[in-house]
Parts: structure tokens; C-alpha cells; sequence
């Protein structure tokens, strides 16, 4: 379809960071994505705060060309070490998972299902994959959708990735009796437990789009967020200051992360990416 973009094989990360770590967490981050970028076939990786889709997770994707690639860099013992140095920032459950490949729209939510498929289930499945493909197409704000076999190495899972226009237009389809109807037909071919992942659009603050897809340069990206956080760090401690002064520090460094990343999220950061659109494009 037109409208999408393909990526190469993806690991999703989803990591709940202790209350008053978010500053110190971004810096991590960047730390990992910096090393993630020295390996061979890397692609991308995005980091999205919190929000509606996947509220109380940060949620990282990489991606690699290669699923071998991808491979070594999970495996490496740079990643190994890079994550044991920045476990005390977050909560111990760690979710991952792999996608062989991915397809992303402008500005969507996007919804990754992953299920285990009993060995004789494969060709069941695929004709359950085309019936709730069909049903999917019959909501509004749907823009498409994959279904992506298992690949060994990298991802053993049937996974299903499905794109909305929005929020609430993909809220129409988890929440139908359509879909209810579907699962109860899908479940005596599905193992175990199903695995679902709500990302909102593979970019975060800075969205792939059709001549981007991978978004902007990394440097053009920390520029952006500096420019709407500096002043946002300085006006909530300047109010901090006049309306709790003796405010206990652990408290106020609470405070000013949550308020400065719902900032960021919620409003900043879509009006400076607009502003700065050209650029970060060039």
C-alpha cells in the first residue's frame, strides 16, 4: 500500500521507568541508541514517552536490515552492559518483542499482535488472518494491515500488525463484538498466551512519514527537544520556586519530570516538529 513504509526486522521494548528517573532514563537511552547505531545493518531506533497507546511505557523500537544483525546487536555484551548499568532506573519487567518486519503509516496507531500457532494450525490460521483482516477493513480509520509468519531467529510468534488513523478509531475495533466473535473462532488453533502491543506510530516525538521514514538525523532530533525543554525545565522551576519553595528535592524532581515530559509530549514537541518540519526533513 502506498501510505506505508516497510521496515527491516524490529524488537519492540516497552520499560516502566521509576517515578523521577525520566530525566536520567532519556540519558540512558541515548546512551544504548548511540551504541545500538555502531553495529553493523542498524536502521533505526525511536524512543516514545508514555502516552495514550501505551500509558506508564516507554517504548523503544530498533530496527536492523538483517534479522542476523539485529541478533548480534541483542546479543552483544555492550547492549548487555549498557542495560545492567541502567537497570536501577526501572521497573524489572521488561517487555520485548520481535517483528520480522514492520509496516508503519503516517502518524497512525499501530497495534502488534503476536501469538504462538499450534503446529497444525498454520494454514488455519492464515484463513483466520484474511477473516479479520476483512472485518478490520470494515471500520472506520483503518489503513491496513500484515500478517507476518514466523521467522527463525527472530521472531516465532504469527504476528499480526494493524494500523489506525487514531486512537479512537483503533478503540472502535479492540472493543467490537467483530473482534470478540474473531478470538473466540481463533482461540483452539493459538498456544498460550497472546501478546499485544499498542505503539501509536514508530517515532515518537518525531513520526516517520512517507520521505522520512526513518525520521530526522539524530543530532536534528536532540536540537529539537533542547529547544522545547530548556524553557520548559526553566518556567516549572521558576513556578516550583514561587509556589513551593521548601519543597523536598526527590519531590520537586518528581514533579518537574512529569510535568515536563507531559509537556513535551502533549504539546511541545508537535508544534516545534511542525515549526521546524523543513529542517528536520533536509
Amino acid at each position: 500500500m502506498s501510505h506505508q513504509e516497510t521496515s527491516g526486522p524490529t524488537v519492540i521494548v516497552a520499560r516502566r521507568v521509576l517515578p523521577g528517573r525520566e530525566g536520567e532514563y532519556m540519558a540512558w537511552h541515548e546512551q544504548i541508541s548511540r551504541a545500538a547505531s555502531g553495529f553493523p545493518g542498524y536502521l533505526s531506533s525511536e524512543l516514545q514517552p508514555p502516552n495514550s497507546a501505551h500509558p506508564g511505557e516507554w517504548v523503544t523500537v530498533y530496527s536492523f536490515a538483517t534479522a542476523g544483525e539485529l541478533s548480534s546487536w541483542l546479543a552483544s555484551d555492550e547492549r548487555r552492559n549498557i542495560a545492567a548499568a541502567g537497570a536501577h532506573l526501572i521497573e524489572p519487567d521488561v517487555r520485548e518483542q520481535h517483528v520480522a518486519a514492520l509496516r508503519t503509516a503516517p502518524e497512525p496507531v499501530t497495534v502488534v499482535f503476536s501469538q504462538v500457532i499450534d503446529q497444525d494450525g498454520h494454514q488455519a490460521f492464515n484463513v483466520l488472518y484474511e477473516d479479520v483482516a476483512g472485518r478490520m477493513r470494515s471500520f472506520p480509520g483503518f489503513l491496513g494491515s500484515d500478517l507476518l509468519q514466523p521467522v527463525d531467529g527472530v521472531q516465532e510468534e504469527h504476528v499480526i500488525v494493524a494500523s489506525f488513523a487514531s486512537r479512537p478509531d483503533l478503540d472502535r475495533w479492540l472493543q467490537s463484538d467483530s473482534r470478540a466473535e474473531w478470538l473466540d473462532k481463533a482461540t483452539p488453533v493459538i498456544q498460550g498466551e497472546r501478546t499485544i502491543n499498542v505503539v501509536g506510530g514508530f517515532g515518537g516525538w518525531f513520526p516517520a512519514v512517507p520521505n522520512r521514514p526513518r525520521g530526522p538525523k539524530r543530532w536534528k532530533q536532540a536540537v529539537a527537544v533542547l529547544l522545547a525543554l530548556y524553557p520548559t525545565s526553566l518556567l516549572i522551576t521558576a513556578v516550583r520556586s514561587e509556589i513551593a519553595p521548601d519543597l523536598n528535592m526527590v519531590l520537586a524532581v518528581l514533579v518537574a519530570n512529569v510535568l515536563g515530559v507531559a509537556a513535551l509530549s502533549f504539546f511541545l514537541m508537535p508544534i516545534v516538529t511542525r515549526w521546524l518540519d523543513a529542517w528536520l526533513s533536509s
